[in-house]
């Protein structure tokens, strides 16, 4: 069980978390924002003082919820992102490696962006109120002709101040793990940004793996007769390295 740090929402303390399991992963349908939640939602631990509980994820600050992904990330999949960029001018495709330890010590929310109320709340310089964004307020947004403008009239209090105001305020106080990296291609030397959000990038690798998800539980099931549910019950490290120990076996036969 890993405990994160939360301190975007109105109930800033900590989430408690359980390791991602086989059935965790097959739960991934898409890579986006109902999808994250519903997986964050698979893995809160109910812990008393916790400031969120399983079935309650929705709750949670949008930026808190990027920092548990990035935290089951880097506890299942490592600390380093390796992703294959193609160069926009040249079509050369190379690698671009960083440490998301590192990313997420970088991005922190700007104080002079609004001056705090109570937890969750700001008020911007022109007066304006204003709550940061939980999945339960994207989720709805999502649902709207215009999802910008309706994230911006859900988290305003009070005030004037425009949806881009509102949004750009939002972004510095809350900031998500997403950045852009810069790459320079190789081959021919052209500088361009390179596009990183943890949420898409976290749940497109799970998408990624079924294939190499069912070869492991043939495996398994071949070598130990588990059932299915059996063996997507198994925390994803220790189904890893049971399938190894298989492998290494037959290797030396």
């Amino acid at each position: 069980m890993r405990r994160i740090e939360v301190t975007y929402g109105d109930r800033p303390g900590c989430v408690f978390v359980r390791p991602l399991r086989g059935d965790d992963e097959e739960s991934v349908v898409d890579a986006d924002t109902w999808s994250a939640i519903a997986l964050v939602d698979r893995l809160l631990v109910d812990v008393a003082g916790a400031a969120c509980g399983p079935g309650h994820a929705a709750t949670l600050a949008a930026a808190d919820r990027d920092r548990v992904l990035a935290a089951v990330y880097r506890a299942e999949l490592g600390d380093r992102v390796a992703s294959t960029v193609t160069c926009p001018a040249c079509a050369a495709q190379f690698d671009l490696d960083f440490r998301l330890s590192a990313l997420c010590a970088a991005i922190r929310p700007e104080a002079e962006a609004a001056a705090a109320i109570t937890a969750g709340r700001y008020r911007l310089a022109d007066g304006t109120e204003l709550r940061v964004p939980t999945g339960a307020d994207e989720l709805a947004a999502a649902l709207a002709p215009e999802p910008e403008r309706a994230l911006a009239a859900r988290c305003r209090l009070s005030g004037d101040a425009d949806d881009a105001t509102i949004a750009d305020a939002l972004e510095r106080i809350a900031p998500l793990v997403s950045t852009e990296l810069d790459a320079v291609c190789p081959e021919c030397g052209h500088a361009h940004l390179v596009r990183f959000d943890v949420q898409p990038f976290l749940l497109a690798r799970l998408l990624a793996e079924r294939d190499q998800r069912a070869a492991e539980v043939h495996r398994l099931a071949r070598s130990y007769g588990w059932s299915l549910s059996e063996i997507l019950s198994l925390p994803r490290g220790r189904r890893r390295a049971y399938v190894e120990l298989i492998e290494r076996e037959q290797g030396a036969r």
